[in-house]
């Protein structure tokens, strides 16, 4: 220490103060160097993870509003896609939707015979073959009960014959799907 004192007592006023500023700049580089930049550094890349999370948050916010109307629309078709049960069960409120629609057409159905499920992409489909002997307007209005029908129904085939002279009494022979998706 007294090397010291004495070294600086050795030197001019104006060496004084240039030892001072060169201290001080090489206090300051310092203190750049360890304290400033690192914490500098730090809070830029804190922004930057800010600017990425914030991205990220509103394409998570495109993707859950995107969500919110894809379940909006399939709720629509939410009742197609339940299945009550076995396939018996299926067949059966089928059966019984044909049936209602053919009671409100007023047509007489003939015969009506299940045929064996099959499964598709999409899901399951029952078919039911169906006959009747009716007037032409009423077997129209069946058809578009069937199609305007709470189920998925499809009128998969028709033929039709004419029934005795009358052009407009026919008889038919319709294969009808209803396709339940899985």
């Amino acid at each position: 220490m007294t090397k010291l004192k004495e070294f600086f007592s050795k030197l001019s006023k104006r060496e004084r103060l240039i030892l001072y500023g060169a201290l001080l700049v090489v206090f300051m580089g310092a203190l750049d160097r360890l304290f400033y930049r690192p914490i500098a550094n730090l809070f830029d890349e804190l922004d930057q993870e800010i600017v990425l999370q914030e991205n990220q948050l509103r394409k998570n916010m495109r993707h859950l509003a995107a969500r919110e109307a894809i379940h909006n629309s399939y709720s629509a078709y939410a009742a197609y896609s339940v299945t009550n049960g076995a396939d018996e069960e299926e067949v059966a409120s089928l059966l019984n939707e044909v049936e209602g629609q053919a009671r409100k057409a007023g047509l007489s159905l003939l015969n009506i015979k299940p045929k064996p499920a099959t499964t598709t992409e999409v899901g399951k489909q029952y078919p039911v073959e169906v006959e009747v002997a009716t007037q032409m307007k009423e077997l129209v209005n069946f058809i578009h009960g069937l199609q305007s029908s709470k189920y998925i129904l499809r009128v998969q085939k028709l033929r039709m014959v004419p029934k005795g002279k009358s052009k407009a009494e026919v008889k038919g022979y319709l294969l009808i799907n209803r396709t339940v998706i899985r």
